[in-house]
């Protein structure tokens, strides 16, 4: 088990070249807090830190009891962790950035979830098994439209918003009947042309909601609920 270090203060950003910086920076580990729980970030992982999308979405969401859940995207694992403290019985967690995969595993073994979860390589749903189905799927969306130069820009840009397209197009095919998508974006993307992505799923808009900013020049995140058509 890896040993707790001093808990970093959270802080807020807007300037997402500032954020990438600042993460550039950390060449080793730091732990912060994140809803009750202690996370362990390994360098070249976007960190709670500094995002604060986690607790726009876990503000907005109901999750039900013994619910199958798939953190998409996970990097620290934050998401899918908050889920399992809610009450969600399984997790399935993928992420492209092997760094952000071996995060998320430390941090379900620090958290004693290793029963419960389990986390894979993945790009998109490549990791997934064929008769694999989700009551959620949890998706943190990178909001700018720019190209990715590495694994940690990945998680923040999304170069004509392809992954997104990925993620909402073949969502579908990994969830439950009744089951439910949560996306959460900014206002930062582009939010008309994720609403065109929406249209052309096969998933419908069940509730929108805005999670306004609390500090001045901060962003606008919407948080979509999914299901399929």
């Amino acid at each position: 088990m890896t040993a707790p270090l001093a808990v970093s203060p959270r802080r807020q950003t807007s300037d997402v070249d500032a954020m990438i910086a600042d993460l550039r920076s950390c060449e080793h580990p730091h732990d912060v807090e994140v809803c009750g729980m202690l996370l362990h970030i390994l360098p070249g992982v976007l960190s709670p830190r500094l995002s604060h999308a986690p607790d726009a979405l876990i503000s907005k969401w109901h999750i039900q009891s013994g619910a199958t859940v798939l953190d998409l995207g996970c990097g620290s694992g934050v998401l899918g962790l908050a889920a399992l403290r809610a009450g969600a019985e399984r997790l399935v967690a993928l992420d492209i950035n092997p760094q952000a995969v071996l995060t998320t595993k430390t941090n379900i073994e620090r958290l004693g979830y290793s029963d419960h979860a389990e986390v894979r390589l993945s790009d998109i749903y490549s990791a997934l098994q064929p008769k694999e189905k989700f009551d959620l799927i949890l998706f943190a969306a990178p909001y700018w439209n720019r190209k990715a130069k590495d694994d940690l820009e990945r998680s923040c840009f999304d170069e004509g918003h392809s992954a997104m397209a990925s993620a909402l197009g073949g969502a579908h095919n990994w969830l439950k009947a009744d089951g439910l998508m949560y996306v959460v974006f900014s206002d930062q993307g582009d939010i008309g042309r994720v609403v065109n992505v929406i249209d052309d799923s096969k998933l419908r808009v069940r509730n929108m909601h805005i999670f306004r900013p609390s500090i001045e020049g901060g962003h606008i995140r919407i948080i979509w609920e999914l299901t399929v058509r």
